[in-house]
């Protein structure tokens, strides 16, 4: 099992370097958005953002997760290859059909959104957009499939990057507003494909696998519900934030959820895109139930770190983003909550685990569904009475509740031996963490550095009192400090980082 956690730690690291760029791009444009955009293009921004979410949920099928299943299934390894052409060929005939249908209404799309048939340009680019994308993903699956993270890594940087410079170019010297990101992502998208065709070319063989492509839909499609469930479930707090107080409140949001959304978009996806692939890879290993329980501690053990990390340095980060802009500051404020909604989303992405397996994908669909009616009625309850922070309230009950109910019908089909006391203790000590340094927040900024950093790393000491460390545990750590503290192994470790 640890051959598998270090290779999978290997591929997290590489897949990392392409999150952190995204993050990193991200955090480029934020300034450039909140100088250029006002509070309200900032909401309208958000609002294509999550629309796009939508869109590609429907648009993909979910059949990349299909993709995952069957790929690596004993009875298909021989027509992994046809498998991919007849998916490609799928999204293909079924992407000129939506995209048909979406111009058709472009008008109507964009009075719903903004208020305004007046922006049906964005529509059209969000719409194009969407579609590319949707066969990005597909292409990128093949990748991770076959493990190949540097060039996937290689691929996703060189998207963001050509998406990014586009960008700047067009919003400071051609002085476009929220159209300019769109039609940069467009011609990176277009970019982007035209450097894989040839890796596609290589991993297709020209046959339709009729049944197979029957076997993968009935797998896939209630994932498809599952999936436009879950972007509900996710931009419900944005979109009653439009209807029920306003784009401006929308805009604060929204950036408060981008700087916390960075611990999803950086850690949990760089280790879910390492994760995935190994998790159906290990299903029929003897020893996989114990893996599966030991990626549940210690995901939730590094995540910590970040979480408190983004919690408690909230004001800073905002200021700095937000380049003084006052308009924003109050994003800061539910920074914390939703860092710690992203941490049990990623406790229910690892509960999925039992219910992929076992191909209950309905049960999925339920869960999610029901999980998307509650968030609904807590927005819309809690939103009148407390506006943006009432929207980041609900979120963060929200996931706390769909993680239990993924967890408790996972266990019931496909218990794993998980680690809940663990789980529990860590959180809590995060929680303790969290509110002990949201005290300090008006001192001054020498003052916060001090109090704060020494508080996040008191996590793991904490946690030793609380005899959270197997024997084994201790002991491996006992080697690794001794082993990186002596000084005389500093040279042979420091030698070995620059051969690696």
């Amino acid at each position: 099992m640890l051959d598998v956690l270090r290779s999978t730690l290997k591929n997290t690291f590489i897949y990392s370097i392409g999150t952190f760029s995204s993050r990193l791009a991200g955090f480029i444009l934020i300034p450039l958005y909140t100088s250029h955009f006002s509070v309200d293009e900032y909401g309208a921004l958000g609002i294509m953002e999550i629309s796009a979410q939508m869109l590609l949920s429907m648009m993909g099928f979910s059949l990349y997760n299909a993709f995952f299943r069957w790929y690596w299934d004993k009875d298909y390894i021989n027509k992994q290859k046809s498998i991919l052409f007849t998916i490609l060929v799928f999204l293909v005939f079924q992407l000129g059909l939506f995209l048909i249908l979406g111009l058709s209404f472009q008008q109507e799309l964009s009075q719903l959104l903004f208020d305004s048939a007046q922006s049906s340009y964005l529509i059209k680019l969000l719409l194009l957009v969407c579609g590319f994308e949707t066969i990005g993903v597909l292409i990128s699956t093949l990748l991770r499939l076959k493990e190949k993270a540097v060039l996937y890594t290689f691929l996703q940087v060189g998207k963001l990057a050509i998406g990014l410079f586009i960008t700047i170019f067009l919003i400071t010297s051609r002085n476009k507003n929220i159209e300019a990101v769109y039609e940069a992502q467009l011609i990176a998208n277009i970019i982007y494909l035209i450097l894989i065709l040839n890796l596609l070319r290589k991993n297709i063989v020209i046959r339709f696998e009729w049944k197979i492509l029957r076997d993968m839909l009935s797998f896939s499609l209630p994932l498809v519900l599952t999936s436009v469930s879950g972007i509900i479930f996710n931009i419900t707090d944005r979109f009653t934030l439009r209807f029920l107080s306003g784009m401006a409140d929308v805009g604060v949001y929204n950036l408060g959820f981008k700087v916390a959304n960075t611990i999803r978009v950086f850690v949990i996806a760089s280790v879910n895109l390492a994760l995935q692939p190994m998790i159906f890879k290990m299903m029929n290993d003897p020893d996989n139930k114990r893996f599966y329980s030991k990626i549940m501690t210690y995901f939730t053990y590094g995540l910590m770190f970040f979480v408190l990390f983004f919690a408690l340095f909230a004001p800073e980060i905002v200021k700095v983003i937000s380049r003084q802009n006052m308009q924003y500051w109050d994003a800061y404020k539910i920074i914390p909550l939703l860092s710690f909604s992203m941490l049990f989303s990623m406790l229910r992405d690892v509960a999925y685990t039992g219910l992929n397996i076992t191909k209950k994908t309905r049960i999925i669909a339920m869960l999610i569904i029901l999980a998307a009616l509650f968030n609904i009625m807590l927005n819309y309850l809690f939103i009148p009475k407390w506006d943006f922070y009432g929207a980041a309230m609900a979120t963060t009950i929200s996931q706390i509740v769909f993680f239990i109910s993924v967890y408790a019908f996972a266990q019931k089909y496909y218990p794993v031996p998980y680690e809940i006391r663990k789980i529990i203790l860590m959180v809590l000590t995060g929680t303790a963490i969290c509110l002990s340094g949201l005290i300090f927040n008006h001192w001054s900024l020498l003052l916060r550095f001090i109090i704060k950093i020494p508080l996040i790393l008191s996590f793991p000491f904490i946690l030793y009192l609380f005899g959270f460390y197997e024997p084994v545990e201790l002991e491996r750590l006992g080697q690794f400090w001794r082993k990186w503290y002596n000084p005389l192994n500093w040279r042979e470790n420091f030698r070995k980082i620059k051969l690696i």
